[in-house]
């Protein structure tokens, strides 16, 4: 048999939390025990009441034992709540930073997607399975003392009601471990239908053009949904029956305490009673620890990925800390026979890049050019040190840069990617007045269509020409020594990219910027300093 918490998500706990961990326990030890002292509780009141006994003592310790377990329960659960979001609030931060820690490539390799949805659902399930984990503690730690309580009573009760809990358990959690199974190949069918339901809502427009294509896309989309409906109904059919025949093996635990264990042990018709009473909240507990099996196997998976994130993501400390640099009077930013592979699936071949050696001085514009894959893109992220070299460095001033990867190398830079994000907000631009902001917004010929207001852009649903513009804002109002753009000019207007061609570029350049801009508007290669050639990840010329 296989409990899920005594592997990754028990490991999980253990290792965010392990003093969080002694509390449950010990909070489950003492509930357990306040368990079985009101069970033996009420069976002495019983028997007392059978022969008219004066009960008004027992109900006062009754009472004084209600109380005690609520406050300390109460007050107990509410700190072990708190802590548990606590732990898994620094588990994402903690990823968060590694995250931004890590390498582009790495990043890239464990996946965007695969990294949020761990942060917002695989936190989710571990968070919402806390209280489940506390039942099961509870009801764990219950069932083994009203073992040990149903030994004073009887032996063989004992022994029967034991070998039954054992067998029920096992049983149990066995059967419901392969329907939880079960999940595993629902989440596959309904992830597949939720990427078909995006694929229809974002090819929309494609869709309404093509009727085949319409007819096609929702055929899949009908025969996938009603696959998984099927599998949905199964499930939950399988999970009410299961319930439905634990119900009975209770019973059954009931029903051989008072049929059976009679004829088995005698002298026990006087216990009868405080037995059954007893097999009765046993029963109770064997519900608990089996209905929390399937949140426990789910968040046990959810655990599992929350281990493999943090793993895939850890960065290295092996290294020694270098001291922070500094980069005063900037004169040039050099690549010193830098290659880069980028790894590849098996029976694919790795693009390499370089090796190359390259100055760029400061107050220049450079354009590079080349083909499709030829490697600009790579020479781009080299240079800010999104990627680290396989040989070579990256210098500035003729100075190698220890660690390109850190935020003082990449505060140098100002940068629109291809494929960019514009944010919203304006994060990190503190010192710029409105009239700077109104102004580049002028420049950019956007102040018709946005404003900057409580340092958010009051619009950001623009063509991507606009948000290109809006973008490269941002960048300008960041104050750094270098501009780098990706094909920032493809998506603009020819009006607009004359402009920005023959009037904001040496613009930059008057104020003391170094533009180094990817493009393949042939047209205006002549309007800057230096023209590089890349082709299959070389360096061809430069002029």
């Amino acid at each position: 048999m296989q409990i899920p918490l005594q592997f990754d998500l028990f490991q999980f706990l253990k290792r965010e939390s392990p003093n969080e961990l002694k509390r449950l326990f010990w909070l489950a030890i003492f509930v357990g025990l306040l368990n079985t002292a009101l069970v033996g509780l009420v069976n002495i009141v019983a028997k007392k009441v059978e022969v008219n006994d004066d009960v008004t003592l027992h109900f006062f310790v009754f009472a004084l034992i209600l109380i005690i377990f609520l406050l300390i329960t109460k007050r107990a659960n509410k700190e072990s709540i708190t802590s548990t979001q606590d732990l898994l609030y620094k588990f994402r931060l903690r990823i968060l930073k590694d995250v931004f820690t890590s390498t582009l490539t790495r990043v890239d390799s464990v996946g965007r997607g695969y990294i949020l949805e761990v942060l917002i659902k695989d936190i989710q399930v571990v968070s919402q399975a806390m209280s489940a984990v506390v039942n099961l503690l509870q009801s764990l730690a219950t069932l083994v003392f009203l073992n040990l309580y149903m030994a004073t009573v009887s032996f063989t009760a004992f022994i029967i009601i034991f070998s039954s809990s054992l067998a029920i358990i096992f049983i149990g959690s066995k059967e419901l471990f392969k329907v939880t199974n079960q999940m595993g190949v629902l989440a596959l069918r309904e992830h597949a239908v939720t990427a078909l339901y995006a694929d229809f809502l974002n090819g929309y427009k494609e869709v309404k053009m093509n009727s085949r294509r319409a007819y096609d896309l929702t055929l899949n989309i009908m025969t996938d949904s009603r696959v998984v409906n099927e599998l949905k109904s199964g499930f939950l059919i399988a999970i009410t029956n299961f319930f439905n025949y634990l119900q009975v093996l209770l019973y059954v635990v009931v029903g051989v305490m008072i049929f059976v264990v009679p004829i088995l042990a005698s002298g026990f018709a006087d216990q009868v009673t405080t037995a059954a009473t007893t097999a009765l909240f046993l029963a109770g507990s064997l519900t608990g620890i089996i209905t929390s099996v399937p949140s426990l196997s789910t968040a046990n998976v959810s655990a599992r990925a929350l281990f493999e994130l943090s793993n895939k993501l850890e960065t290295s400390t092996e290294q020694t800390p270098k001291p922070k640099e500094s980069f005063d009077d900037i004169k040039s930013l050099s690549m010193l026979n830098v290659s880069f592979s980028h790894e590849s699936g098996q029976n694919v071949k790795h693009f390499f890049f370089g090796p190359v050696t390259y100055t760029f001085d400061i107050n220049k514009v450079y354009f590079i050019r080349g083909n499709n894959g030829s490697g600009k893109t790579t020479l781009m992220r080299l240079l800010l040190g999104l990627y680290e070299p396989m040989t070579g460095q990256i210098l500035v001033n003729d100075r190698p840069i220890q660690q390109p990867s850190k935020g003082e190398f990449r505060d140098l830079f100002g940068v629109v990617f291809s494929d960019f994000y514009l944010f919203k907000k304006l994060y990190g631009i503190h010192s710029s007045t409105e009239e700077e902001i109104d102004h580049l917004l002028e420049v950019f010929q956007m102040k018709e269509k946005v404003s900057v207001i409580d340092g958010s852009f009051s619009d950001v649903n623009l063509s991507t020409g606009q948000r290109k513009r809006l973008a490269l804002i941002v960048a300008l109002l960041e104050n750094r020594q270098f501009i780098i753009l990706d094909e920032w000019a493809a998506d603009q207007d020819p009006e607009f990219r004359q402009e920005f061609y023959e009037h904001i570029i040496p613009r930059l350049r008057e104020m003391g910027k170094t533009v180094i801009a990817i493009t393949h508007d042939d047209h205006y290669y002549h309007l800057a300093d230096h023209v590089l050639f890349m082709e299959n990840g070389k360096l061809i010329s430069t002029t």
